[in-house]
Parts: structure tokens; C-alpha cells; sequence
């Protein structure tokens, strides 16, 4: 890479003598218009229409695939046609029999109502136990591809079923009878065909939904529950059996109430296997010690035993959703047509899954099926409704708190700052008296400052770290008068007058963070209620007066996709990405909590940086790097963050997952600094710190490898100077060349980003 770097400098500097130096070169004077082109100068033609691909399907990057027809044929076998075309809607017309998977399952109805059911595949394998605890075989729903694959020209295509609906295999409709599944055809049921397509960089899973007897496709039951759009605000997108399988209404035709990994012996039943998936570590059998594994391809075990969904379980709707759950909510989901049904319908298959402890042969008398859940799981129930049941009660009781920043005053240098402030309920508009209301016995609030806007340091804190001051405001607010309160802050506006003598410039930030201590329930413990945090900015010496914001490189909705509530360090730090970055700063490192913590750290470090674009990086990117991220916190406590720790369930590749669309890319704003990675000897000042260059620092907190680091010097990056280098210019990164906005290896280009 560093050759081809310099050889593309050479050549554009020769180009630049050329065209600018003298001798006459380049094509006209400096000042000189061109003039008209000769007379009977030939018209230059059009370019010519590029030439279509030898393999278009090979090579498309999207497919539309629709399926355009489902019926079944005299000896019971469905016949579909569907059509294929890329993303610019060309006709793809190269499709094969190996590119395409084909399912169909029927949706059996339930007592519980006409609003529940649940699918069940027509065609199955019986998978005999090889691995594992398992000893019987099981029927495990599939696809087949054996049938009459027809090309009919124009991105159109037929395919007829081997599977005769009527017909099925003896073996499997033994091992059905076995199990007690009913495998028998009903015209009178929704059916479903799908098909998967292989060998290609696109991906679909398009699907047919239709009633046998009618053929009606309009207004009937197909039982959707969750909407993949809802699943891909965290997987980005939903991959799963090596990619191809991208959509729920492919994914339950299969992974339904009739298959059962028979290693395992656990159900791969969609409305339970996921269930348990996400909540994982959390399992009731999981905490008593049984791990949850699921065997896949080629007998490989998949554990889920450690996996730590990075929300509240009990938060449904994220997952699904319809009209009425979804009422209330301040963000936005799919709907399905029965997404409320979680709130609506108790089951043992569903509720059992998050619940694997309960025994329901036992509870509540004992349950032989699910038909008399609702007596006590609905509204006016001895248990309520499942909707309250599933409450998250910190979440409703945070919803009467907010704070607000009024204004900060004497923020010049040399001065203290006084930040006015006020807390009260959004759901009545009336203020809280924090230093008299009871709700505020046990809680905690503080008002804090830092310094500068470009990139916090927060040099001059008066203290042995990098954080920013705090004050709490519980005990030294004063009463404004009008519901309101003020706090002067104990550490002045740095002017340099004082060590370290480096004088705080341009704009600085305050902040009100805290939580609640409130009993959720009539006789319950107190529990930690977080409070929203807020920021405001404010000019330390800015020419006009005005405060300059830090840059915005992430956005917190991003983040809330996956968090839903982004709260941490004791429900203290909640919502506020500003606010999170005052401390989590370039020059901010683990070394005072680090030294202090009985637990010995695994990465040989005596300190270990907690700057944002780094620790984060680091934290979400476990599963590739070679070395994991290991940070201490509060009172020594070790965090390491390894591939068993963090399971990131997006692609790591797309930075808007988290960023804000032009918070990612090269050049970096001006101003971030480097990031600290050995304090030095005078921990209050910035002069004795050795610091990795930004860009390395945040692109080698994903790619740590030797190897990308080496990559990284050689353009410039260092991984153990000075800011003072770097101001100066004596260390200059060259990554911009290659990898700026519209360059040869652009990040988003490099990165797939869409």
C-alpha cells in the first residue's frame, strides 16, 4: 500500500509541474478563454450503452423477486411462476434449479381464536440424533429444489413442486404421527410458498400466501407476528444459514411448532428458539446451569448461554407490534396484522420460552394445555394482563421526571460557573422542590462542566484524571425562586494562571445527570430510576459570544435502536450522548480505578484509554478483534469486553448503524485530538502524554491486528507521539489520501456502507 501511496504522489505531483510549471506546458495561458473549435470539427458520438453482463444474476446486487402465481396441479403439487429482475429492474434471465430453494407450509388453526395458529411445513426430513444429549430422530422442517424448474424468458420462471401435498413420504409421516403433528392437506387453510435464492450478492425471500379452495390472496389469515424491518434495526440485516435467509415469513415456515433439533432436543420453533436466544445468559436454566444450545450445519453447536440481549426482555414490542401495543409509542416499528397478539393470547410455547423454569404441569394447578391461560394472564385476571405484566416500571416512573438547563453564567476564564436548572413532571408541567420533595431521598443529581467543545480535556480540572467537574446539586443548589435552581460550580473556567497553565478556550459544555431512588410497587424495595440527562453549551472567549457545540459524530436514535434506553454507570448516565463524551474524552484513561482494582488485568496495560471513539469501537467490535478491550470501572471492577461477552448482532461494517451520515469519513473535523494512552508522569497536564494519532486510534480500535497497525504507520499514524507533534505537524497522517470522501478506497466505499 505505501508503494502504490507514493507512486500515486509522484505522478500527481508530476502532472501538477507539468500542467503549472513552465516550458509551455499545459493546453492554455493562464487568463485565456478557449477559442471556438474549428470549423467541420467532427461531432463526437455518444458513448455507447454498456455491455450487458454474460452473468447477470451472478453479479446483481439486489433482486426483486415476486412470486406471481400458487396453485396445485391435479396430483396436488403446487405450481408458482415468479419473476427476477437487479436494481435497475433488468430482467434477469440466467436463473438455474442450484440458485433457488423452494418451501411450502400450511397455517393450521388454533382454539385459542381465530387470530392464532401457527404454520407447519409440508416438507420434512427425519433427522436422526449424532451429537448432543438427543436419542430419538425428529421431523425437521426443509426446501427441496427436485422439482420442474422452467426458464420462460423475460425474467419469468415456473417451478412445479416434487412434493405432492397429498403424497407425502411414508418415513415422515410416521415420525409425524410419532410426534403428534397432522401433516394432512386442508384446502381450506392458508398456504404459503416461498423461495430462497442462492449464488448471488442480492438477496430475497419472497413469499405467496393463498387459500387452496378460493385461491383468494386478499384479506385472509396469514398470522404475521413480527416484521423483519423491526428485526434489522438491530441485526442489519437478519442473515441467518450463511446469509440467504433474510425475511420471518421465510424463516417460520420451517422454524415451526414441528421441528425439534434432535441433538439437542430442544424445539427450533421460531416463538421459542428466539425467545431463549435473546434472553440467553438470563435463562432461569441458564443461571441454574444448563446451557442452551441449538446444533446446525454439519453438527455444529451454536450456544446461546452467554448472549446479553442489551435491553429490557420484557420490551415485546420491538420486536412485535400492531395497532394497539403500538399506540403509545414514541418511535417507530412496522405493524403486522397480528402483532398484538403477545398482549393478547398466553401460551405455554411462547411465555415458557422466556419462562423456562416454570413447570406447567404444576403451575397454578396444572395447565394440560393453553386454554384456560387467559383466566388469570388477561385484564381482571389474578395475574392481569400480560401487556402490565411486561411492563418496564423504571421506564414508565423515569417518564415523570425531566430536566432542563435554563442558562450558564460566568463562563469566562477565571470564573465559576453557575448553571440554572430546573427538574419537573413533563405529564403535569409542575416543578420538583429537589431539596424538600421526598422522591428525592436517596437520588442522585449533579450538574457538571467541561471544557473544550473541539474535543474535551478538561485540563485544568483540579483533578487527577480527565473527567469533568461535578457538583452535586442535592447539596449545594440554591432555590431560585421560581421553581428553579442554580449551582456554582467548584472549579473555575481555567486561564492559566494555574497549573497545569493551560487556559480553557472557544466554548465549553454543562450537564444535569442523575437517577432516582423510588419503590416502583406498594412494598417494594427502593430501585434506581434514571433520569434523562441533559447539556447545555456555553462561550468561554468565543469572538462573538456565541457557544459552539461539540460535533455531532453519533446519533442517539441510532443507538436506541438496539439499547432502547442507553443508561449507565448505576442508571446515572441515560440518554445524552454529549453528556457521555465530557468524561469519555481523548485525554480520559481507566488509571486511577485500574491501580486501586484487587482483580489483575489480562492485557498487561497499567492503563487503558476510555475515550468514546475508541472504547465504544472496541467494546462492539469484540468479535474481531484479536485483542480483546478490557476496561475498569467504578470501584476497580474489570469489565472485558471478549467474543463471549459482546455479541454484536449488525454489521460491524456499517458505520451509519451508529453514526451520523457524515460522522464517519475522512478527513476528520478539525481539532479531535489524539487519543491518551499513558497519562505520563504529570497527570493533570497534556505535555508529558504519549497519544495515538485520531485516525489510527479509532480505526485500530476495530482492526487492532499487527498487521493494520503496520498499514497505518506507514501512512503517518503513530501509535506513540505527542499532540504536540501532531499540532505541529511534525506527525501527519496521510490516511486521507486513500481513504478520504471520494477516493479510490473511500471509508464508505471499503466498508459497503449503503
Amino acid at each position: 500500500m505505501y508503494k502504490f501511496t507514493r507512486a500515486w504522489l509522484l505522478a500527481g505531483l508530476v502532472g501538477f509541474l507539468v500542467a503549472c510549471g513552465g516550458g509551455g506546458g499545459g493546453n492554455s495561458a493562464s487568463g485565456v478563454e478557449p477559442g471556438p473549435a474549428p470549423p467541420n470539427q467532427p461531432v463526437e458520438p455518444p458513448p455507447l450503452p454498456p455491455t450487458p453482463s454474460a452473468n447477470p444474476y451472478a453479479e446483481a446486487a439486489v433482486l426483486n423477486a415476486f412470486i406471481t402465481e400458487a396453485t396445485l396441479n391435479a396430483d396436488m403439487q403446487p405450481l408458482i411462476q415468479f419473476q427476477l429482475s437487479d436494481e435497475n429492474n433488468v430482467a434477469i434471465t440466467d436463473l438455474t434449479v442450484d440458485d433457488v430453494r423452494f418451501v411450502v407450509a400450511k397455517l393450521e388453526t388454533s382454539t385459542l381464536g381465530s387470530s392464532t395458529g401457527t404454520w407447519q411445513s409440508y416438507i420434512n426430513v427425519v433427522a436422526e440424533p449424532e451429537v448432543g444429549s438427543g436419542t430419538v430422530p425428529q421431523l425437521q422442517g426443509t426446501y427441496e429444489r427436485e422439482g420442474a424448474f422452467t426458464n420462460l424468458g423475460e425474467g419469468m420462471y415456473s417451478y412445479r413442486y416434487a412434493t405432492s401435498l397429498t403424497n407425502l413420504p411414508a418415513d415422515v409421516l410416521d415420525q409425524a404421527t410419532v410426534e403428534g403433528l397432522d401433516l394432512s392437506y386442508d384446502p381450506n387453510l392458508t398456504h404459503r410458498v416461498a423461495i430462497q435464492f442462492d449464488n448471488a450478492p442480492g438477496k430475497a425471500n419472497p413469499n405467496r400466501d393463498w387459500i387452496p379452495a378460493t385461491g383468494a390472496t386478499d384479506g385472509i389469515f396469514t398470522m404475521d407476528i413480527a416484521a423483519t424491518a423491526n428485526c434489522n434495526r438491530c441485526h442489519d440485516p437478519l442473515a441467518i444459514h450463511g446469509g440467504g435467509r433474510r425475511e420471518i415469513k421465510y424463516c417460520v415456515t420451517c422454524h415451526n411448532a414441528g421441528s425439534v433439533d434432535p441433538d439437542s432436543t430442544n424445539t427450533v420453533d421460531l416463538k421459542v428458539m428466539i425467545h431463549k436466544i435473546h434472553r440467553g445468559a438470563n435463562l432461569p436454566s441458564v443461571q441454574m446451569g444448563e446451557p442452551y444450545v441449538i446444533y446446525g450445519f454439519r453438527n455444529s453447536p451454536h450456544d446461546y448461554s452467554n448472549v446479553h440481549y442489551p435491553q429490557d426482555i420484557r420490551n415485546c414490542v420491538n420486536c412485535h407490534v400492531g395497532t394497539a401495543t403500538g399506540a403509545d409509542l414514541d418511535y417507530e416499528l412496522t405493524e403486522t396484522s397480528q402483532g398484538d397478539n403477545w398482549s393478547l393470547y398466553a401460551t405455554q410455547a411462547a411465555c415458557g420460552s422466556c419462562h423456562d423454569d416454570v413447570d406447567f404441569s404444576r403451575h397454578a394447578g396444572g395447565q394440560k394445555d393453553d386454554s384456560n391461560c387467559d383466566s388469570c394472564h388477561s385484564t381482571g385476571g389474578i395475574a392481569g394482563s400480560i401487556q402490565d405484566s411486561h411492563r418496564i416500571l423504571t421506564t414508565l416512573a423515569s417518564a415523570d421526571f425531566m430536566a432542563e438547563i435554563l442558562a450558564v453564567d460566568n463562563t469566562g476564564q477565571g470564573e465559576m460557573p453557575t448553571v440554572n436548572f430546573r427538574i419537573s413532571n413533563p405529564q403535569t408541567g409542575d416543578d420538583y422542590d429537589i431539596l424538600t420533595d421526598p422522591v428525592f431521598n436517596g437520588a442522585s443529581i449533579n450538574v457538571r462542566t467541561a471544557w473544550s467543545t473541539t474535543d474535551y480535556t478538561n485540563t485544568g480540572n483540579e483533578a487527577d484524571n480527565a473527567s469533568s467537574v461535578s457538583a452535586s446539586a442535592l447539596s449545594t443548589a440554591v432555590p431560585n425562586g421560581d421553581g428553579s435552581f442554580r449551582v456554582t460550580m467548584p472549579v473555575a473556567i481555567p486561564d492559566g494562571s494555574m497549573q497545569p497553565f493551560i487556559p480553557a478556550e472557544g466554548s465549553g459544555a454543562a450537564a444535569v445527570e442523575g437517577r432516582l431512588s423510588l419503590a416502583l410497587e406498594p412494598g417494594a424495595s427502593p430501585t434506581s430510576v434514571p433520569l434523562t440527562n441533559v447539556h447545555s453549551f456555553f462561550s468561554i472567549n468565543e469572538a462573538d459570544g456565541t457557544a459552539v457545540p461539540r460535533r455531532t459524530s453519533v446519533e442517539l436514535d441510532n443507538c436506541l435502536s438496539c439499547h432502547q434506553v442507553l443508561s449507565l454507570h448505576g442508571s446515572n448516565r441515560t440518554d445524552d450522548i454529549n453528556s457521555c463524551v465530557t468524561c469519555h474524552n481523548p485525554r480520559n484513561t481507566d488509571r486511577d480505578v485500574r491501580a486501586s482494582s484487587s482483580i489483575p488485568p489480562v492485557d498487561g496495560k497499567t492503563e487503558e484509554s476510555i475515550d468514546f471513539k475508541t472504547m465504544i469501537h472496541g467494546i462492539h467490535a469484540a468479535g474481531i478483534r484479536e485483542n480483546p478491550l478490557q476496561v475498569y470501572g467504578f470501584r476497580g471492577s474489570s469489565h472485558l469486553y471478549d467474543e463471549e461477552a459482546v455479541h454484536y448482532p449488525g454489521n460491524l461494517a456499517n458505520c451509519v448503524a451508529c453514526h451520523a451520515s457524515d460522522g464517519y469519513t475522512l478527513p476528520l473535523p478539525p481539532g479531535v485530538l489524539g487519543t491518551t494512552i499513558d497519562t505520563g508522569a504529570d497527570v493533570q497536564s497534556p505535555v508529558d502524554d504519549t497519544v495515538v494519532t485520531p485516525v489510527s486510534a479509532v480505526c485500530s480500535s476495530c482492526h487492532d491486528s499487527a498487521e493494520s497497525k503496520s498499514h497505518m504507520t506507514l501512512q503517518g499514524g503513530n501509535f506513540s507521539t505527542t499532540q504536540a507533534a501532531i499540532d505541529a505537524g511534525t506527525v501527519v497522517e496521510t490516511c486521507s489520501v486513500c481513504h478520504g470522501e471520494g477516493r479510490d478506497y473511500d471509508v464508505t466505499k471499503v466498508h459497503d456502507i449503503p
